[in-house]
């Protein structure tokens, strides 16, 4: 599985493909603009995708996501964030497979910080991202190994006959000792 790892925009890239990003749900990074998969960075475990994609924030080296997968918990308890005096309550987001604190989700800002209610904080330094459609095709290494088509079938199924009529003769053969087993136990 190739990795790739997220461009996080500036605030005027932001800004200039804001229309394109939160309209198709396209996740931009680099060159590619196939569906990104986001991963848990400890067990690999998927988290989300990029269709749900709703920005990021290359400060705080978080992304946005509407959605997630149910990979995601969600704590019950309510947090509040005094670190930078904002005043914001959130539930710290875990991953269910391996408990990693992936991210938050605000759920009461100040106007400020409106972009942040209902979306998925995750941290860009906990997830891991895979390029959908990024895998080239391998090559057989092997000279000898060919590839079962209808051309190699054919052999396949002969092989197979002849597999079967030397079974059969071995089920004779265990029969007749089996038979012949018993009449000695017979006669003793």
């Amino acid at each position: 599985m190739a990795g790739v790892t997220v461009d996080l925009l500036t605030d005027d890239e932001e800004e200039t493909i804001a229309s394109t990003t939160r309209d198709s749900g396209t996740f931009i990074s680099g060159d590619s603009e196939l569906p990104v998969v986001f991963l848990c960075s400890q067990c690999r475990l998927p988290v989300g995708d990029s269709l749900a994609w709703a920005g990021a924030d290359p400060k705080e080296n978080v992304i946005y996501l509407r959605n997630v997968t149910k990979n995601i918990l969600m704590d019950k308890e309510h947090k509040i964030d005094t670190a930078d005096d904002s005043g914001c309550i959130y539930v710290l987001l875990s991953c269910r497979g391996c408990s990693l604190l992936l991210g938050r989700m605000y759920l009461c800002t100040p106007v400020h910080l409106d972009f942040k209610r209902n979306v998925y904080c995750l941290a860009v330094a906990y997830i891991e991202s895979y390029v959908l459609g990024s895998t080239t095709s391998a090559e057989l290494t092997d000279c000898n190994k060919k590839p079962v088509v209808l051309e190699t079938q054919s052999e396949v199924l002969e092989e197979l006959a002849k597999s079967q009529i030397v079974l059969n003769m071995m089920i004779e053969r265990l029969s007749a000792v089996e038979e012949k087993i018993q009449s000695l136990q017979g006669e003793g």
